[in-house]
């Protein structure tokens, strides 16, 4: 079924400007940055970014186009995570590295296992959505394959966020497919995650790690000691609140506002692990109102909550059929990007920025109803 065409709805319009102002005070954040070099260089990446919103929104990503570039994105990740299975298991190393044990060393050629693993993520939710909701047998039985190989990546990883994320797309999945009858498949998906993790010896070494955490209450360990950049993004956005310190600064600014949220909350959020210092906040979220400033962190987030109801009605509104399946594959690929960025950056490592924002421009022009339609 064809996009429908015609003016864009009052709640698109309204996204569209939410993300224009966003753009504006980040670069205006840029320019009254304390260091102003360093953020208009970051300023000129994220220009480059953005292009990528209205690219997804044209018509490059109509019919057949976009099965190609998700192939091609399949296709990446997959070899990476070949490479990760044969780290894992150290029989093939591309690049020498010194780590402290063997989980960050299965990065494969994104060189990060964290994001390689939200890569694989994203892939494995790419590919329920084609298992559920395509009827031709070749492609699904191809999907089919690609679950295995993605949640076995994932595995291999050992990445929470990113089984996170699985979780929440499949979830999306799952609910729009069966409905009211979705909590036996929810459950099953549950089971099935459990299983793996249990059957895979170092996977369950670190859910173990995680789950002993939570019972000494030792929320800092359980955060993956996440709490020392997540509060020197809330005392950075303290300091500047309407323009922030610029975009890119927060590496330069993440120790002085650290210790200054330590001392504020009578706390140690020191990272005793060899990664003690952050170039991320390690939640996308916190650190655009650390870098661009609270009016440019409200009016983003005002876009993705747009975005999602858009994308949520087209959902609703569109008959079975390939308008509605691409409308649901949407919202589990970005719900999972959405809950990823609460504890990680997928828009700041192009493996996972570049299918994000491609999907969000493609969403943005799916979402909308014509003036007077349904």
């Amino acid at each position: 079924m064809p996009i429908s065409t015609g003016h864009p709805s009052a709640a698109a319009r309204a996204a569209a400007a939410c993300v224009l102002f966003a753009a504006a005070a980040v670069l205006a954040s840029a320019f009254f940055s304390p260091r102003r070099e360093l953020a208009v260089d970051a300023e000129r990446v994220l220009m480059a970014y953005a292009l990528l919103l209205p690219l997804g929104a044209s018509r490059v990503l109509e019919g057949t186009k976009k099965i190609v570039l998700l192939g091609a994105f399949f296709a990446i990740v997959a070899v990476n995570a070949a490479v990760s299975f044969l780290q894992a298991r150290d029989l093939y190393r591309p690049f020498p590295l010194i780590t402290r044990g063997s989980r960050e060393a299965t990065g494969a050629f994104v060189g990060n296992p964290g994001s390689l693993a939200l890569a694989l993520a994203l892939c494995a939710v790419a590919c329920l959505g084609l298992v559920l909701f395509t009827k031709r047998r070749w492609p699904r039985a191809a999907a089919g394959i690609g679950i295995v190989v993605f949640a076995g990546g994932l595995l291999a990883n050992r990445n929470l966020t990113s089984l996170s994320a699985l979780v929440a797309g499949a979830g999306i999945l799952l609910l729009a497919r069966f409905g009211r009858r979705a909590a036996l498949p929810l459950a099953l998906m549950l089971l099935f995650v459990g299983a793996g993790i249990l059957a895979y010896s170092p996977m369950r070494q670190r859910a173990a790690e995680t789950l002993s955490a939570l019972r000494a209450r030792d929320w800092d360990r359980f955060l993956t000691y996440r709490l020392g950049p997540w509060a020197a993004a809330t005392q950075m956005a303290r300091e500047r609140p309407w323009f922030g310190f610029g975009p890119g600064t927060f590496g330069a600014e993440f120790v002085p506002h650290r210790l200054k949220a330590e001392i504020g909350l009578r706390l140690h959020l020191t990272n005793p692990l060899m990664t003690s210092s952050y170039a991320e906040a390690h939640c996308d979220y916190l650190q655009l109102f650390a870098e661009g400033g609270i009016p440019a962190g409200l009016a983003l987030l005002a876009a993705v909550v747009l975005l999602f109801r858009g994308l949520l009605a087209a959902a609703r509104r569109e008959p079975d059929g390939a308008a509605r399946t691409e409308a649901v594959l949407l919202l589990a690929f970005l719900g999972a990007g959405a809950v990823a960025a609460l504890t990680w950056f997928p828009l700041q490592r192009p493996i996972s920025a570049l299918p994000l924002l491609l999907a969000s421009g493609r969403a943005w022009r799916i979402a909308q109803a014509p003036e007077g339609g349904p």
